[in-house]
């Protein structure tokens, strides 16, 4: 059992992409490996990619060994940065109950979306267009190209806003845009398209139009921000806090995961203080008590709704 509770940092995961790049760098003098990273898992605890404590007691602990010695059954949440240096595919995620009774999986896919930063022009794809039906979107698939393209609901974007996810929208990140993603613990993809790119050995990435058709919100209400942010509550809560100074953290049941992504923060607890580095993130867990938060820039708080 874990005998004193702290705030927890972790290794990042970094995770080469087609369509990633080095701006992970650029912003937060990240020490990359060589490639195209187009994700850092920051705080993960999934078979494809689970964190690894590196300071205090804990330290070289899983978070996955941590949760459990918490009493958990597993981690309900996943946080990372993604660089997108190219448009990713055009994407789908399921819910808790497809891939349960489809999968075997125990976590559908809700995330959230912060633009930390994006390029002159950027836009991402949130949803479809109104009045697309399924049948209609089934028949754009196989026609492709400009019917295909008018089906997606393109959105400009600037850094600072928020774009709730829930499993079922459709929605695909474009070129210059670099995001935090607060997400359930899961890894499950369905990709509709992708823009006809191929790797350098000429292949496709593989597409899953069958899986995505069925479990894509077709629904009106799939375009209404209320509604998509209701849907996200059901697992999580993100605050955009700027500049806090002596910010209470009040003591819950779930995780909270807080990232600092302008300047530097600090987090005091039992007399004690955690630096954090800009674009660097910290697990407070369940149980710790109160703690502080003061920082000269933006920090994003994630905190879990449920416990699992």
């Amino acid at each position: 059992m874990v005998q004193t509770l702290y705030p927890l940092t972790f290794q990042p995961i970094y995770k080469e992409k087609i369509w990633g790049g080095r701006r992970l760098y650029d912003l937060f003098q990240r020490p990359l490996p060589d490639g195209l990273i187009g994700e850092s898992w920051d705080v993960a605890a999934h078979k494809n990619g689970t964190s690894v404590v590196e300071n205090g007691p804990l330290a070289g602990r899983t978070l996955t060994e941590v949760t459990r010695d918490l009493g958990g059954d597993s981690f309900p949440l996943l946080f990372k940065l993604i660089d997108a240096q190219q448009d990713l595919s055009v994407q789908v995620h399921p819910d808790d109950e497809y891939v349960r009774t489809s999968t075997g999986e125990r976590f559908g896919k809700t995330e959230m979306w912060y633009i930390v930063h994006s390029d002159p022009g950027a836009w991402i794809v949130w949803g479809l267009r109104p009045g697309v039906t399924k049948e209609g979107f089934t028949h754009a698939l196989k026609s492709g190209g400009a019917e295909l393209l008018s089906c997606l609901n393109r959105v400009p974007v600037k850094p600072g806003e928020l774009y709730p996810i829930s499993a079922g929208l459709v929605h695909a990140l474009g070129a210059g845009v670099v995001v935090a993603e607060l997400q359930q613990n899961s890894d499950t993809t369905y990709r509709v398209y992708d823009w006809d790119r191929v790797d350098a050995q000429g292949r496709a990435r593989e597409l899953h139009v069958e899986q995505a058709l069925e479990v894509i919100d077709f629904s009106p209400e799939a375009l209404d921000p209320n509604y998509q942010m209701a849907r996200c509550a059901h697992y999580f809560q993100m605050q955009v806090l700027e500049k806090p100074q002596a910010y209470e953290l009040e003591p819950r049941q779930g995780y909270q995961i807080l990232t600092s992504l302008q300047g530097q923060a600090r987090i005091s607890w039992n007399g004690r203080e955690l630096p954090l580095a800009s674009g660097q993130s910290c697990l407070i867990p369940p149980g710790i008590g109160f703690c502080d938060l003061s920082a000269d820039g933006i920090v994003l708080c994630g905190s879990s709704t449920i416990m699992e």
